[in-house]
């Protein structure tokens, strides 16, 4: 357990930072699309009506335009952390006009970048590289996102440990059966098995309440990444949730220190500091 809070953790904040930022706007192509629909209160009577938003929904175009600017910006490395804290305002601001369409990685990723904006990302993979020792705001603001993971995994083991549909493990087939075409997929003669379907439920449980203790013993540690990035896989095929299972399992990379990233991405670029 000592490792895995003592080790060095410069690597990864520079490929959270290019990826996630990669991740948001991708999907803010598909909000700029879509936002003549949800942003106009004529077709969305759950469009906040605060001053503030009323005046972003009239001049969305603008606002869309200054915030891929500001994420390409950040996933250069550009102004740093002055960036990455513009990239939290305007995350946040997106969050407050679409709540209704945000997902729960969203909600967890709208922590993330706030951590993040005390990290020093700009290790690797920036215009304009940092050195030197990092500063402990910096190192707390890496195991503030870690922290946070384990409390989410904490959280939705015990809520499901004290749920009915969990006990009875049939939550898992109620999951399934909320979706049109689950009874044409490839998972329904499985899903609807009575048997199945209660393994799966508490094997999930198991899996969320041995995630931390997993994660921090180094023997273990690989082998519950790998089951946690199978079950996100699988979600996402099976539920089509790009956006949350992509946010979850890029927090991921948190969890290995620079000498497990040198190992897995073996170029000279990440080689040295």
């Amino acid at each position: 357990m000592k490792e895995f809070w003592n080790a060095d953790r410069t690597i990864y904040p520079a490929v959270f930072r290019l990826l996630i930022g990669l991740l948001l706007l991708f999907d803010l192509s598909f909000l700029y699309s879509s936002a003549p629909v949800w942003l106009n209160p004529e077709f969305n009577a759950l469009l906040p009506e605060d001053n503030l938003s009323v005046f972003v929904a009239s001049y969305y175009q603008y606002f869309f335009l200054i915030y891929g600017v500001l994420l390409l910006c950040f996933m250069l490395g550009l102004f740093k952390n002055l960036t990455a804290f513009l990239v939290w305002l305007f995350y946040m601001l997106f969050f407050h006009l679409g709540y209704q369409f945000m997902t729960w990685g969203d909600t967890i990723l709208k922590f993330s970048l706030l951590y993040f904006v005390f990290a020093d990302s700009f290790r690797f993979l920036s215009v304009s590289r940092t050195k030197g020792k990092l500063p402990l705001i910096c190192v707390l603001a890496i195991w503030s996102v870690i922290m946070h993971l384990f409390m989410v995994y904490l959280n939705n083991a015990f809520f499901k440990l004290g749920h009915i549909h969990w006990q009875q493990g049939v939550a898992v087939y109620y999951s399934f059966a909320q979706y049109p075409d689950f009874e044409n997929s490839w998972l329904y003669p499985l899903i609807s098995d009575g048997f199945f379907s209660r393994f799966i439920a508490y094997f999930i449980m198991l899996q969320q309440l041995l995630f931390v203790p997993f994660v921090l013993w180094k023997k273990t540690r690989y082998f519950m990444l790998i089951l946690a990035l199978l079950i996100h896989l699988l979600m996402m095929i099976a539920f089509e949730l790009w956006k949350f299972e992509l946010i979850v399992i890029l927090h991921y990379g948190f969890l290995l220190n620079d000498k497990d990233l040198r190992r897995l991405l073996p170029f000279k670029y990440f080689q040295s500091n």
